[in-house]
């Protein structure tokens, strides 16, 4: 008997680790699912820190950031079913320790966001996908402090997100609480700086995602664990904060608690959040059209450091990379309510970092 709201097909899933190439079971790895959640190991790559992916919105190729002092994107074609096949291509990603790589909605170009030392970089593919090997067509360097030791105040790229119409970039930046607008060219691959939005000391803009409406963008702040509901104007290419609220069940408690992840149902109606250090996953409810947020309950993780989450394809099961315990879990998600349950056991992965379906 199939449980309630979840889905009959399964899919797969690409998991990135931030474990380096010679740790037993580190790598890409590809993992199976069935309808009620149950998950399978079905190959590893074994390449060194692939902390983040990206796939292609219109071809079967895979992008990830290989996350070094001198990093590295690499592109692989992908099979849903076995894992990777065929040829890969790889090109400097232009900084040091890129987390996160997007892909443009055309596909034209790939976008690394760098933690160590506040680097968007611009990449283009060629005809057929994979990233060219000469490397980055633009390298924009945030302004901080030059030590990075130091983690205020300096500068630490962390996502690139392109808006879903192409026309712009979104990059939030942890280290100065920041986040940069750029225009993007498509003709020359371009950024242009075009806004930027200070959000509150301390907050350390980490991850953020867009309502499927277009006109509101959620930006999730990792030091204080808070998200921020902002307005979003596509044709102008405006952000403005306007609300701002706790991704905790208790704020006032004394543990450390770094946020993470931002995921929103596909219709629009409930945004999902985790915060590692309390080892949990916030439901929230999305109300008058994306313009306000409400925390509903948090969820254990099923495991420790939940470093990323995913929605499967129809949004009836939610998977959570929790990186301090080797564990992948999943959870059944009731699409009317947005409730969380487990579902099934735990998969063991090296350091899962990142979690992305395929294929569907």
């Amino acid at each position: 008997m199939n449980h309630p709201g979840t889905t009959t097909t399964g899919g797969s899933l690409i998991i990135g680790s931030a474990a380096p190439a010679r740790a037993p079971g580190a790598g890409l790895c590809t993992v199976h699912y069935d309808g009620q959640g149950a998950m399978s190991l079905v190959s590893t790559l074994p390449v060194d820190r692939p902390s983040y992916a990206a796939v292609d919105p219109g071809r079967a190729v895979l992008h990830t950031v290989l996350e070094q002092q001198a990093g590295r994107v690499l592109s692989l074609r992908i099979d849903s079913g076995t894992g990777f096949q065929g040829p890969s291509a790889t090109a400097a990603s232009g900084g040091a320790g890129p987390c996160h790589v997007a892909v443009h909605p055309s596909g034209s170009h790939v976008f690394a966001a760098h933690y160590g030392d506040g680097v968007l970089s611009v990449i283009p593919t060629d005809a057929d996908g994979m990233v060219r090997t000469d490397g980055p067509v633009q390298i924009i360097r945030h302004p901080g402090r030059e030590t990075h030791s130091e983690l205020r105040d300096s500068a630490h790229a962390h996502m690139a997100a392109p808006s879903p119409d192409g026309r712009f970039l979104l990059c939030t930046d942890l280290g100065t609480d920041r986040v940069y607008v750029y225009a993007f060219d498509p003709a020359t691959g371009l950024l242009s700086e075009h806004q930027v939005v200070q959000l509150p000391s301390g907050s350390g803009p980490r991850h953020l995602a867009f309502h499927p409406s277009d006109h509101h963008v959620y930006v999730l702040g990792e030091l204080s664990s808070t998200l921020t509901v902002c307005t979003w104007d596509p044709l102008r290419g405006a952000l403005e904060p306007t609300a701002e609220l706790t991704t905790r069940q208790d704020p006032t408690a004394p543990t450390t608690n770094d946020a993470a992840a931002v995921r929103l149902s596909s219709d629009g109606r409930f945004l999902y959040t985790t915060n590692r250090g309390d080892d949990a996953i916030a439901v929230h409810a999305v109300h008058d059209e994306g313009a306000s947020v409400e925390l509903l309950n948090t969820v254990s993780c099923g495991g420790a450091w939940p470093r990323d989450i995913a929605l499967s394809p129809d949004g009836r099961l939610l998977f959570c990379a929790n990186q301090g315990s080797d564990t992948l879990t999943a959870f059944h998600r009731d699409p009317s309510t947005g409730t969380l349950t487990p579902a099934g056991a735990p998969l063991g992965v090296t350091e899962p970092t990142s979690v992305l379906p395929v294929g569907q």
